[in-house]
C-alpha cells in the first residue's frame, strides 16, 4: 500500500487482497463491482476465474498461470 500511496495512486484504486481462494479469490472473480482481477499461480485456478469473471460482469483478467 505504501508504495502506491508514495506513487501517486488515489486511494482505492489498488487493493491488494490475501486470503484463500476457495472463499476470497472465489468472492472477488464473481463480484460485479470490481473491474479486474489479477492472479498469479495455477491453470485450474486460473481456469475457474476466466469463468467466474465472464459469468459476472466480463471483467478483465490477467493470468499469470504454471
Amino acid at each position: 500500500g505504501a508504495l502506491a500511496k508514495e506513487a501517486g495512486f488515489p486511494p482505492g484504486v489498488i487493493n491488494i487482497v490475501n486470503g484463500y481462494g476457495h472463499t476470497a479469490g472465489a468472492a472477488i472473480s464473481a463480484h460485479p463491482d470490481i473491474d479486474k482481477v489479477a492472479f498469479t499461480g495455477s491453470t485450474e485456478v486460473g481456469k475457474l476465474i476466466m469463468e467466474s469473471a465472464a459469468k459476472s460482469n466480463l471483467k478483465r483478467v490477467t493470468l499469470e498461470l504454471g
